[in-house]
């Protein structure tokens, strides 16, 4: 029971203001009621904020290599290609005398005339160096004639190396000593698909870096 703050509880008697006692009975008095304290203000933490995240990256489709100058029979004549092997798909990117014809004049306009002349030969064998600095999406979009076949619907690959036509003995440099050396001929580059199959000739010069290309793509 709270006391009343005019009379004391005991006797009823008036209480004098801020009395400890009351002047008739004696009976000690508490001291005046405290008001509760007001609470103190305290700001809301301030929202959270996340750290910062990068934004996610796009799907960046990696160049595993190139397969260089295959070629395949098209009507009466020839159709070759270079082929840029990802871990999602071979494209096909055709190589036609027009571009080839470009390339060779370009060499010839930044190496001068003999060095047009010397490099116009290894122009067709140096085509697939391009596709090297290219990303695979503009590759395939270079030419309408290109096209891309998925590696999920590709069965089999099959390098067959081209039969021997050539042996011939040369001198090894600073040893005085002589080595076999042996030409082939263009071999074959068999790629079985769910829609269709691709026979290509291979040309021997590009045998190793097929064969690696396809080491590495896992195929």
């Amino acid at each position: 029971m709270t006391q009343n703050a005019n009379f004391c509880s005991n006797c009823g008697s008036p209480l004098q203001p801020d009395a400890r006692f009351c002047a008739s009975c004696g009976k000690p008095l508490a001291g005046p009621v405290q008001p509760p304290p007001s609470p103190s203000y305290a700001p809301p933490p301030p929202a959270y904020t996340p750290a910062y995240s990068p934004p996610p990256q796009a799907n960046i489709e990696a160049l595993i290599g190139v397969i260089p100058a295959v070629s395949r029979r098209k009507g009466l004549g020839m159709e070759a290609f270079n082929i840029v092997v990802t871990p999602r798909r071979m494209i096909f990117a055709v190589m036609t005398n027009d571009m080839l014809t470009k390339e060779a004049k370009k060499v010839g306009k930044e190496g001068g005339f003999f060095g047009g002349m010397f490099n116009a030969a290894a122009v067709g064998l140096n085509f697939y160096k391009r596709y090297l600095e290219m990303t695979p999406d503009a590759a395939l979009a270079e030419s309408p004639q290109n096209f891309a076949v998925d590696r999920a619907n590709i069965r089999k690959v099959k390098v067959a190396e081209g039969k021997e036509i050539q042996t011939y003995a040369s001198m090894k440099a600073n040893q005085g000593s002589i080595i076999k050396n042996h030409q082939y001929d263009q071999g074959k580059l068999e790629i079985e698909t769910a829609g269709a199959n691709y026979s290509l000739d291979l040309p021997a010069s590009s045998m190793d870096m097929t064969v690696e290309t396809l080491r590495r793509a896992g195929l």
